[in-house]
């Protein structure tokens, strides 16, 4: 046998023949050492460590039962085998060595092959129990290091392991937990319905969930103590019969996530009343900003008209600046109330039999002045009757006095813009073409994609990019239709628009 695997064994007993017989027969397979002492003994099962004991019942100083009991109490000692070598007529110590921890007995004379086989079976056994320690240890090493909290219970509720983890959340030293009810740490709001649950599942009398959401009651470091929610799974521990006789309890702390769903839901609250406070301010201001404006456009188309006196030709000039400013700003009040709708989800199209054309023909005669006023060479192309549409009149009327109003706006003075319809396999094709500078890539991918990310009612309105087009687009595809624009121009812009002609039996 190789020198490092050889056991040790410590002889305790008097000068006795019997003994050093023992230690001879033993020696040539083990390190054998000899104490003649209890109390030297004990000092060298301590000091020097040992794996097994040969323990003389007529020990002098101190009785073999004392010294069964002090060696099992000691963390030290307690799993190294005692065998005690007695006479056959010492029956009462034996059975009080044999209670106070000894393993085995062996009667002198000792047989050197009965010494032998008992001192390697209990050896084998010690290595066996040595292994299954360093492996538990091993495993408990592995829990303390795992992100889960770990908890294991026995029958009673008691915790007999609980991970670093666990200890940290429950603010306790780990030797302070071990033996502790788990039920000490339930608030006493819940208290009785958790003991009631645990120990019905403890019975048997009850299957425990895969997963539940529990309050636990921690220590902080100053003695109070802390309301935490703890995610729980469990494994149920049974006996060779399917009867419960524990629990393996991991959980997640879900404290921060809890109070962070409490955060967003007030702050969803606060965003939902602002939200309130923003569509009341809308619609009040719709109406505020829609009065004084009526007011504004008549009055200035009455004096442009000269319906209230002549003018000169400069205030004539100037009326007519008016009157057209007057009516851009009523477009973008339309397309902020438009927006604010679109976003709350609260548009509601009111559809009914639409000329195209007289809208068309209303559009282009508003625009006329326009029109005269930049010396833009206009052309139209359509057709004495259009097929009737079914639509909402006043948002294609804005989607067409929008796309006209923008050609003729970016259309530099003497330059061409022109409108055509026309019907083509039961859709109406309109087409509004300008040649002004084109619209920029960026504006164009941000008609691709619908409303910009991040966007807001103001500034889809009142930016100096058209994001009207994107407006427009959407109000075409509440109509079942659809709107582009001809990328493949290299200067001015082409927009297209085409709308389902109304079919008697047809659906939009």
């Amino acid at each position: 046998m190789n020198q490092k695997e050889r056991s040790r064994i410590l002889l305790i007993g008097n000068e006795d023949a019997d003994i050093e017989t023992m230690g001879s027969v033993l020696i040539s397979d083990y390190d054998v050492s000899r104490s003649y002492s209890g109390k030297e003994g004990l000092a060298k099962a301590v000091d020097e460590g040992t794996d097994l004991i040969l323990l003389d019942n007529q020990i002098a100083d101190i009785a073999a039962h004392e010294m069964c009991r002090t060696l099992k109490s000691d963390e030290r000692t307690k799993r190294v085998p005692i065998v005690i070598v007695t006479g056959t007529d010492e029956r009462a110590e034996k059975i009080k060595s044999l209670e106070e921890g000894a393993d085995d007995f062996i009667n002198r004379p000792a047989n050197g092959l009965e010494l032998s086989t008992r001192v390697r079976a209990l050896l084998k056994i010690k290595r066996l129990q040595d292994k299954v320690i360093k492996e538990r240890n091993q495993a408990c090493q592995y829990l303390d290091v795992i992100g889960s909290i770990i908890m294991i219970l026995d029958r009673d509720a008691r915790i007999t392991f609980a991970n670093i983890k666990t200890c940290n959340l429950l603010g306790w030293k780990k030797e302070e937990l071990i033996g502790k009810s788990l039920t000490d740490f339930f608030p006493e709001d819940t208290k009785e319905t958790q003991e009631k649950e645990l120990f019905r599942i403890l019975e048997g009398k009850l299957e425990t969930p895969e997963y539940q959401e529990l309050p636990l009651l921690t220590r902080n470091s100053d003695g109070t103590t802390e309301k935490r929610l703890v995610l729980w799974h469990d494994v149920i521990l049974r006996d060779e019969e399917g009867k419960p006789i524990g629990i393996i309890r991991s959980g997640e702390d879900n404290t921060e996530r809890m109070n962070t769903e409490k955060d967003l839901a007030e702050a969803n609250e606060k965003l939902r009343l602002s939200h309130k406070m923003k569509d009341e301010f809308l619609a009040n201001i719709n109406h505020e900003l829609r009065t004084p404006l009526i007011s504004i456009k008549g009055f200035s188309e009455l004096l442009y008209n000269e319906r209230l006196g002549e003018l000169n030709e400069h205030q004539k000039k100037t009326m007519k600046t008016v009157v057209r400013n007057s009516e851009r700003l009523r477009h973008l009040i339309e397309s902020l109330f438009y927006v604010s709708d679109m976003q709350n989800e609260t548009i509601r199209y009111t559809f009914s039999l639409m000329d195209l054309k007289e809208i068309i023909e209303n559009v282009i005669s508003d625009m006329q002045a326009d029109i005269e006023h930049k010396k833009i060479e206009f052309r139209k192309e359509i057709p004495d009757k259009l097929p009737i549409v079914k639509g909402n009149n006043k948002y294609i009327e804005s989607v067409m006095a929008h796309l006209l109003d923008n050609a003729i706006k970016f259309t530099p003075a003497g330059g061409n813009v022109s409108l055509s319809a026309s019907e083509d396999k039961g859709v109406v094709h309109i087409i509004v073409e300008d040649t002004g500078p084109g619209i920029p890539n960026d504006i164009l991918s941000q008609f691709c994609t619908d409303l910009p990310e991040g966007s807001t009612e103001e500034n889809i309105c009142c930016t100096n990019r058209d994001y009207g087009l994107v407006i427009c687009k959407k109000i075409i595809n509440a109509h079942k239709g659809e709107m582009g624009i001809d990328k493949g121009k290299e200067s001015g812009t082409e927009i297209h628009v085409r709308l389902p002609v109304y079919e008697e039996n047809g659906k939009i």
